[in-house]
C-alpha cells in the first residue's frame, strides 16, 4: 500500500534508483537541452520522504528535548527545499524572536494534546495522498 508505514525504531528498506522514471525525465529534458543526450546521469540522491499531519516543514529547536533542532517533515521538498531550509534553522536558533512563519513551523505546535499519534499518522498518510492533487477550479 501507499504510503507505506514503518514502525518506530525500524530500518526501511534501501532505496533503489527508478531508472525507467529517470529514463524518461531524461527523454523529455533533450528536447529543450538537445546536449543532455550525451551527458547521462552521474549520480542520484534519494531518501524516503516524510510527510507531516499538517503538511508543513518541522524546523526548530523543540521544548521536549534540551538543545535538540529539528529539520525534518520536509513533505518530499527535503532536497529542493534545502537552502530555505537551512536559513529557517539558522533563524530559529540565532534570532531572538524567529518570524511568524519560522515560528509556525515549531515542532512545539505538536506537543498539543490533539495531537495522538493514531491521528497523526492518519492525517499524515492523508496529506501524503492529497499534496500533490489537482483541485477543479
Amino acid at each position: 500500500t501507499d504510503p507505506q508505514k514503518y514502525a518506530l525504531g525500524g530500518n526501511p528498506p534501501g532505496i533503489e534508483p527508478d531508472w525507467d522514471v529517470l529514463a524518461k525525465f531524461a527523454e523529455d529534458l533533450i528536447p529543450q537541452f538537445p546536449k543532455a543526450s550525451d551527458l547521462g546521469i552521474r549520480s542520484v540522491f534519494k531518501g524516503w520522504p516524510t510527510f507531516t499531519p499538517d503538511g508543513r516543514f518541522i524546523i526548530g529547536p523543540t521544548e521536549k528535548v534540551k538543545g535538540f533542532v529539528m529539520a525534518g517533515g520536509c513533505n518530499a521538498h527535503g532536497v529542493s527545499g534545502s537552502a530555505g531550509i537551512g536559513r529557517h534553522v539558522v533563524e530559529s536558533l540565532l534570532e531572538a524572536k524567529p518570524s511568524p512563519y519560522v515560528q509556525s513551523l515549531s515542532p512545539n505546535r505538536f506537543n498539543d494534546s490533539k495531537w495522538t499519534w493514531a491521528n497523526a499518522q492518519a492525517n499524515a498518510s492523508r496529506i501524503y495522498a492529497e499534496y500533490y492533487g489537482l483541485t477543479k477550479p
